[in-house]
Order: structure tokens, then sequence, then C-alpha cells
């Protein structure tokens, strides 16, 4: 459960890190998207992440899994629903890089449950 819980730390800093560089890149005024529609994913994601920083850390301090399991459950679903908008651009690179956090994160949830 320890590995799990840095996983889900791990990721959850680096969502927090990949939307600090697009929203400073100007991801809401980008044509390809409406602003509500990117607005509202964005919170999702920072909600996601923030509940993976949190919840890694209950367990590493001796917390139960309850929060951990809701927030792996997040980030499977951000994992599986996030590939698509990469794929209708053709940009494989990002899209694979889904397909491997799919895994690791049904790996962990499995560790943890």
């Amino acid at each position: 459960m320890t590995v799990s819980a840095w996983f889900a730390i791990a990721v959850g800093l680096l969502m927090l890190g990949w939307w600090a560089v697009e929203l400073r890149a100007g991801v809401l005024r980008r044509a390809d998207r409406a602003p509500a529609e990117i607005g509202l994913h964005i919170t999702a994601e920072l909600l996601a992440a923030g509940l993976l920083v949190v919840a890694g850390g209950v367990v590493l301090t001796g917390g139960g899994p309850e929060l951990l399991l809701v927030a792996l459950g997040m980030l499977l679903y951000t994992v599986i629903q996030s590939p698509g908008y990469f794929l209708a651009r053709r940009e494989a690179g990002p899209a694979a890089m889904f397909g491997v956090l799919t895994v690791l994160t049904v790996a962990a949830l499995v560790a943890v449950a």
C-alpha cells in the first residue's frame, strides 16, 4: 500500500504541474475547446490531483486506505477519458502515456484493495 500512496502523490503532483504549465500557456483561450468545457475539465483534474496528494499522505502517516481508493478511482476515470483529446489530434505519445498510467493505476488500486 505504501507504493500506491507514493504513486498517488507523484501523479497528483505531476498533474498539478501539468496544469500549471498549461494555464500559463493560455489553455483557457485555445480555440479547439470551449472555455466551459476545458474549465470544468481542469477543475475536475485539479480536484483529483489534490485528493491524490492528500490521500497518499494520509496512508503514509498511518491512516486508512479509503480516501486513497476514492482518489485512485478518480485517477482511473481521468486516465481513461483524457486520451480521447490527444487521439483526436493524432498525438500518439500522450495517448500512450495515458495507457501506461491506466495500467499503473489499476495495479495501485489492486494493491490497496
